[in-house]
Formats: C-alpha cells, sequence, structure tokens
C-alpha cells in the first residue's frame, strides 16, 4: 500500500465518518421533533479495481482503497405507519360518534324528573288519580300540569337534536375545509419532494412533513397512501384517488341544508360521494353517518321521536274522545290534531273542565242515569195505580227518551257542587184540581217541603228534591209519569227516589289515557336505551382501536424513532472513529516526511 493510498483512505474515512456524526447529531436535536424520522448513513468500501486509460493497477492485491457513504436515507417502515394510520382512523371516528351521542344520551336521560320516560309516566300517574277521582279540581289541574310537561319536553328533545344536527353539520363543513387544505398540503409537498429528488438532494424535511400530513388526514379520513417514485404519494379514500402527483381532488358537502336529502361528501365533480360504511371513516365518516342514520333519516332518533310523539297524540286523543269534559262536551280532542312531530306536539284542552275523564252513555241506560238513580216502588207496586213507577219514570212516553232527568247529575251519574243526593222519601195526595197532584218531599238532612198542584198531564214537568241555593238542583221529571187517578180523594201514597253522589261514574276514558301514556312510556325508554348502548359500542370501539394504535406507534418509534441514549453512544464511537481516521493521516504523514529526509 502506497503512502498515497494511507492519505487517501484516512480523508475518505474522515468524510464518511463525518457524515454519520453529522446525521447522528441531526438525530439528536430533532429527537422531540413530531413526525421526524430518524437519519441512517450507510457505509461501503471504495473500490479501485477499475483501470484508468493511463495507469492500472497491475498485480496489486489491494482492491479497495477507504470508505465512502452508500446510502443516506429515512428510517420508515410504511406497513406500519399505514396500520398506525388505520387504527388513528378508526379511533376518530369513534370518538366522535361517542361525543355527539354522548350529549343526546344526556338529553334522552332516563334518571331526571325532566326525561321524557318520566313525562309520559308523570301524564299516565295524573289520569290514573283522575279516574278515582273525576270531579277533583286539583286532580285535573295537575294534570294539565303534567300534560304541559311532557309538551315541553317533546319540545326541548326536538329543539336539542336540532341544535345537534347542525352543529355536526356545520363540523363537518369545516372538517372537509380541512380536509382539502391537507390534500392540497401533500399534493404540493410532492412536487417539492420530486423536484428535490430529481436535483439530487433529497428533501427528508419535506418527506417527514409529508408523513406527518397524511397522519393528520388520516384522523378525518380513510386514506391510504402508496409511494412511487415517479410522482410520490398517490392518496386514495374509499377507492377514489384524491391525491396523485401534486394534482389533488377536492371534496365538498352536498344537501347540507336540505334536512328532506341525505347529507353528501362528493369527490370533486364527478357526483361519487363518500360512502362511510357502518363504522370507522375518520371523523368526517362518523359526521356523515350521525347525519344521515342517527340523527335523521328513517329509523334514526329524530324519526323514532317524531313517531312516539305521533303515537301520544293519536292514542291519547283516541281515548279522549270517547269521554265528556265538565262542560259536557264529547268528540273532543286532548291535544291538537296537527303535524303530529316532536316539535309540534300542544294541548287541546284550555283548562281543568276541558279534560274528558269519564264516559258517555245514554241517559236511562244501565251506565247512565239510572246508575245513580234508584226508584223505589212504594205504595205504587205492579198491580195498582200507575203501574211500575220504575219503568214510567225512566222511560218517556214515547218508548225510547228518559224522563229521569234529575237535571244536575252529568252523564255519569256524578252530582256538582255541594248537592249531596241521598234519598228522598216522596209522598202523593191528590187535590181538588184536575189533572193535578200534591207532592210532599222528605230530605235525607230532615228537612221537608211540598209542592202542590203539579200538573202531571204536562209532558216534562219536573218536581225540586234539592236546591242547595247556589243554582245546583236536583229535579225528577215525572210529567206523564202519574195521572190524576193513580191517587185516590182520601188517598195518600208513598215512594222512594235515591240519588246516588258517591259513584264515580265509569272512568273508563281517564284509565284507558293512562294505560296508554304508561305503554309509551317503554318506547321513551328503549330510545334513551338504544343510545345509550350506541355510546358504549363506540367508547369500546374507541378505547380498542386507541390501543391498537399505542402498540403499532411503539413499534413505529422502535424502527423510526430517536433513542437519545443509542445515538448518544453511537457519537461516542463515531467520535473514536474519527480519532482513529485522523490517526491514520498523522501516521501518513509522518511516514511521507521520513521518506523525504531519507531522500534528501
Amino acid at each position: 500500500m502506497s503512502v498515497n493510498s494511507l492519505f487517501d483512505i484516512g480523508s475518505t474515512s474522515l468524510r464518511a465518518v463525518g457524515e454519520k456524526i453529522d446525521a447522528t447529531s441531526q438525530n439528536i436535536a430533532n429527537a422531540e421533533s413530531e413526525g421526524y424520522r430518524r437519519r441512517r448513513v450507510s457505509l461501503s468500501s471504495r473500490s479501485v479495481a477499475a483501470t484508468g486509460l493511463y495507469a492500472s493497477n497491475g498485480a496489486q492485491d489491494v482492491t479497495s482503497s477507504g470508505v465512502g457513504v452508500e446510502q443516506f436515507e429515512r428510517v420508515r417502515d410504511g406497513m406500519l405507519v399505514g396500520a398506525r394510520n388505520e387504527a388513528r382512523n378508526s379511533e376518530s371516528a369513534a370518538r366522535e360518534e361517542g361525543r355527539v351521542l354522548g350529549v343526546l344520551e344526556g338529553a334522552l336521560a332516563t334518571d331526571t324528573d325532566a326525561s321524557l320516560s318520566a313525562s309520559l309516566q308523570g301524564l299516565a300517574d295524573g289520569f290514573s288519580n283522575l279516574a278515582n277521582n273525576p270531579e277533583s279540581q286539583g286532580v285535573r289541574e295537575s294534570v294539565l300540569g303534567r300534560a304541559r310537561q311532557l309538551t315541553d319536553t317533546f319540545g326541548r328533545l326536538d329543539q336539542r337534536l336540532g341544535e345537534l344536527t347542525s352543529s355536526t353539520t356545520k363540523a363537518l363543513a369545516s372538517n372537509v375545509e380541512k380536509a382539502n387544505g391537507l390534500l392540497d398540503k401533500v399534493a404540493s409537498l410532492n412536487e417539492q419532494i420530486e423536484s428535490a429528488r430529481a436535483g439530487g438532494s433529497p428533501d427528508y424535511a419535506a418527506e417527514d412533513q409529508r408523513d406527518q400530513t397524511v397522519k393528520e388526514l388520516s384522523k378525518l379520513l380513510p386514506v391510504e397512501a402508496q409511494e412511487n417514485r415517479s410522482d410520490g404519494y398517490t392518496l386514495t379514500v374509499d377507492g377514489m384517488t384524491v391525491v396523485q402527483g401534486d394534482d389533488a381532488t377536492t371534496l365538498s358537502t352536498e344537501n347540507k341544508n336540505d334536512p328532506s336529502k341525505p347529507t353528501r361528501v362528493e369527490f370533486g365533480d364527478t357526483g361519487v360521494a363518500f360512502d362511510p360504511g357502518e363504522e370507522g371513516g375518520g371523523e368526517i365518516g362518523a359526521q356523515a353517518r350521525l347525519l344521515n342514520d342517527t340523527l335523521t333519516g328513517k329509523q334514526s332518533v329524530q324519526d323514532r321521536l317524531d313517531t312516539l310523539a305521533d303515537s301520544v297524540v293519536e292514542k291519547v286523543n283516541t281515548a279522549h274522545r270517547k269521554g265528556a269534559d265538565q262542560n259536557g262536551d264529547t268528540g273532543e280532542n286532548f291535544f291538537v290534531d296537527k303535524s303530529r312531530t316532536a316539535g309540534n306536539i300542544e294541548l287541546n284542552v284550555d283548562g281543568p273542565k276541558d279534560i274528558a275523564a269519564v264516559a258517555t252513555p245514554a241517559l236511562g241506560t244501565p251506565e247512565g242515569n239510572e246508575t245513580a238513580v234508584t226508584i223505589g216502588q212504594g205504595d205504587f207496586g205492579d198491580s195498582s195505580g200507575a203501574g211500575n213507577i220504575e219503568d214510567r219514570l225512566t222511560v218517556g212516553p214515547d218508548g225510547s227518551a228518559s224522563t229521569v232527568e234529575v237535571s244536575s247529575i252529568s252523564p255519569d251519574g256524578n252530582l256538582p257542587g255541594g248537592v249531596e243526593g241521598g234519598t228522598f222519601d216522596i209522598t202523593v195526595e191528590d187535590n181538588a184540581n184536575t189533572g193535578e197532584l200534591d207532592f210532599t218531599i222528605n230530605r235525607p238532612d230532615g228537612s221537608t217541603s211540598a209542592q202542590t198542584g203539579v200538573d202531571v198531564s204536562s209532558d216534562g214537568t219536573r218536581i225540586t228534591l234539592e236546591d242547595d241555593g247556589s243554582g245546583n238542583t236536583l229535579k225528577l221529571d215525572v210529567g206523564t209519569a202519574f195521572a190524576d187517578g193513580d191517587v185516590g180523594p182520601t188517598e195518600t201514597k208513598e215512594f222512594s227516589v235515591t240519588v246516588d253522589n258517591s259513584l264515580p261514574g265509569n272512568t273508563g276514558p281517564a284509565q284507558n289515557i293512562a294505560d296508554v301514556a304508561s305503554d309509551l312510556t317503554t318506547g321513551a325508554t328503549d330510545l334513551a336505551a338504544g343510545v345509550g348502548t350506541q355510546v358504549q359500542e363506540a367508547a369500546a370501539k374507541e378505547e380498542a382501536q386507541a390501543a391498537v394504535g399505542e402498540r403499532v406507534q411503539a413499534q413505529i418509534e422502535d424502527v423510526s424513532g430517536v433513542s437519545v441514549d443509542q445515538q448518544l453512544s453511537s457519537l461516542i464511537e463515531q467520535q473514536q472513529q474519527f480519532a482513529a481516521s485522523a490517526q491514520v493521516l498523522t501516521t501518513a504523514r509522518e511516514v511521507s516526511s521520513t521518506l523525504l529526509s531519507i531522500a534528501r
């Protein structure tokens, strides 16, 4: 080996080790830089076997002369990076779904007095209480209060869903805009990186930045990256190419302001929509899925809420129309019968008296006044006088209309105000006038009153059984039930009328509404439980994908990351190599000086 070879070997070694020291120093400096991939210098022996035009190696045994840099590279495992981005994509989708559904779950929570299920059960309890106390104004006021709470709850939930839908729509539009910016950035970096490569000086910092940009993009979309040497990264989403070389396809949000149509994320002007599938898809996929499947659309929470509101209106109104209110009105709706959605439900009743709590049978039927009025035959048996007084008092002359019209008894048999009812013992006597009879009424409270000269030949003639002084009276229609000849000039006959004011009447309508509301409570509970289940599933997916991402990221750091301890150890070793190479040059210089001294 010549002295010149020593100089050559030593100088190349210094340069090569210097390159390694530079790379190691760069790694240590960027140990905490996000997205930085470790640099690595590969060395190889320099071959001198090739001959020149005027010189050859001849028979020398030396086939190499020093060392050179074979490769300067970024250490990166594309497969691990792709797995990490996929896990990040699924984790972001699950987190976004969990965030939105968590807000919805809070609105539908069943453990509060203001929840939908509690409001429905409150209405059921109110009507159940009304069925037992149909005349209580306090109970009726309570029913109205609970009904208003129910309509308020439906309205609040509808508004909350609308706000959540609006905020999710805005978030989707913002993410699409952000994704477009990242796609443009990848395309720009592609151009910058390929230009640097063509110039012979790879831009590794730009490559790190491009990988970091794709990582950020994977949080929004299920992006896949393929690298080639001609035009850099080619990115695809759902099979559609969104970046190729320096060209990027802009995403757009369609139908975001039209609730009648599904919100779509489309690829440029292709008209092809991004399909996020049933899970994953990044934040953009999760938001599109929430808007089209969970918050709005068929079988969505909004659709199920509106269906529940429609059922409440329909079923409660159906039962309410079969009852009578305290004004005597029948066939009235409890809720306004219009477009029946959660945000459009409102009461049709104005006050407590408008609540139809009882059935409305025809007067004189077993379900009507006859249940509250009992005729005692007394001296009027079937074989004498007017015959069966009960029949004649309860059936009109035409055989159809009831003549039992105790005027203040409501259709359900209940008495108003301070009228108490009871058994009235009535004495009938004749008088000197043709067609007239005298009636004496002995009341349950011990008082007595007489009504003389009652024209029993007139249809619709009534005698007063009780008058509480406030306009509430009990009247018995005796017209055509008696004839003047039923009682002789010297006769006195008795019969009784019992008005039972303790009967609640047939409160089937109120109880039916209570049953309907109670049954519908299950629907509200199921709605909340369904959302709760989705929240739990989203949380489980997020946790699982986060674990996968952390594991893959740890592998990436093992392959591509910077360990300061390892780099410092390498730096010490390289320092020793540099010193050794310098010693080779020192030795070569000393040999050269010695040879020159001998030559002199």
